[in-house]
């Protein structure tokens, strides 16, 4: 039976060490700060632009008016099937659950003041004031938003969600941030040393959270997508290409592209052959294989073109901002130190044990 159970170890610990190493081990939280700044930055800009039509979003005539909005929340009926489905769906619960400040704050004064404050909170939440309460206050303040205004929820909002609060499970003000220089500041005030920046086990675990998250973003994309005809007739992606909603068909050089594809039939059947083959190998294998160096840097190059193209054919710049955003999770802290370094005509600094 010994025997058994060493033989049964020596099978499964170097998984068990493998899966520690990959969430537990100390990481420098720089790539985590990097996020949160511009994770903030753009959630900012996102709902700076409520500002314009701020009541046509949250305010009690709304697209989605106060009456209709109270309804959903607490008395529209839900219905599920039982175990016998020829019975046919019968109400389970009223309601959902949503949470929003904009459902308790209906006069105009009201409403103005929580957006200002939701706005405050993540412009000092970019700058790295007050961390772990500004990060909080971002998140919670994005969620009124996308609780309240459903009609406009698309992928921005989801992955806006996601970013700010997987940045809540690590140290993300530890550096590049007002609190660091505010303990910099007073250190230097008192004479005495300042604690080195150390790495940390809840920056690299927030940080695999928003890789493994990405990953099965992506994953799913890709599946879903081979559920669609269009995408095995080959033609998803010049329905979007010729789309004058969505691509920018005015841009000369953009119809001069398409018109020598379309003069040139081999040209245009490889072209978005290519671009659909592609962007499927490109989603479904990037699950399994970018925790791999050697195939690391090769899917994310890939990715930040795919969303290049998505943000100018589609015109969905803001999503692909905030994708970029969370494929900056993949790029190792020596990496970004070096290159903010190289910007700034600086050597890169090094981190206690690193």
């Amino acid at each position: 039976m010994k025997a058994i159970f060493g033989k049964l170890y020596e099978l499964i610990a170097p998984a068990i060490r493998g899966w520690d190493h990959f969430w537990f081990t100390p990481m420098d939280p720089t790539t985590l700060a990097t996020v949160r700044i511009f994770g903030a930055l753009l959630a900012f800009y996102v709902h700076l632009c409520y500002s314009w039509d701020l009541f046509g979003y949250v305010g009690p005539e709304a697209w989605i008016d106060k009456d209709l909005a109270l309804y959903v929340r607490n008395d529209l009926p839900v219905y599920r099937y039982g175990i016998d489905y020829l019975e046919g769906p019968v109400e389970f619960t009223h309601g959902n659950y949503f949470w929003s400040a904009y459902y308790h704050v209906w006069n105009p004064i009201g409403i103005i003041a929580v957006h200002t404050a939701i706005l405050l909170s993540m412009l000092l939440f970019a700058a790295g004031l007050w961390t772990p309460y500004t990060g909080l206050a971002s998140w919670m303040g994005a969620m009124c938003y996308v609780q309240r205004a459903t009609s406009t929820v698309f992928g921005l909002d989801t992955m806006t969600m996601i970013v700010l609060l997987y940045v809540q499970f690590g140290p993300s003000g530890a550096v590049w941030s007002v609190d660091r220089w505010l303990l910099e500041r007073n250190a230097r005030r008192k004479g005495e040393p300042l604690a080195p920046v150390e790495p940390s086990v809840s920056a690299n675990f927030a940080v695999r959270m928003l890789q493994f998250h990405f990953a099965f973003i992506y994953f799913a994309s890709g599946t879903s997508k081979l559920l669609g005809t269009s995408w095995w007739s080959a033609t998803a992606i010049n329905l979007v290409m010729l789309n004058p909603a969505f691509a920018p068909i005015d841009w000369p050089a953009y119809y001069g592209m398409l018109k020598s594809l379309a003069e040139n039939r081999w040209a245009w059947e490889f072209f978005m052959s290519f671009s659909i083959v592609g962007t499927l190998i490109l989603e479904i294998s990037f699950i399994f294989l970018v925790w791999d160096k050697r195939w690391c840097w090769l899917l994310v190059s890939a990715a930040t073109m795919l969303h290049t193209g998505i943000g100018l054919i589609m015109g969905l710049s803001s999503f692909s901002l905030m994708m970029f955003v969370m494929l900056i999770s993949f790029y190792p802290p020596e990496v970004i130190k070096t290159v903010v370094s190289s910007l700034m005509g600086r050597k890169p600094l090094m981190m206690v044990g690193s």
